[in-house]
């Protein structure tokens, strides 16, 4: 794929950048204390970091050549 340089490729990348950005903010904004004693709650933590981590990699990767 080449770089993006078509106008209307830039605005789709930020749009997607910021939807990804406002995502992480979402996320970190509704997280509670969390109960180190629960497993599963931590596993799901980590699985939804993980996730945004793997989001945010993609939308900000540059262009393959």
């Amino acid at each position: 794929m080449g770089a993006a340089t078509d106008p209307a490729d830039r605005v789709l990348r930020a749009a997607e950048q910021a939807v990804v950005i406002e995502a992480v903010r979402a996320h970190v904004e509704n997280i509670r204390p969390i109960d180190m004693t629960n497993n599963g709650q931590l596993v799901g933590h980590l699985m939804a970091a993980e996730t945004l981590l793997i989001k945010i990699s993609e939308a900000f990767a540059p262009d393959q050549i």
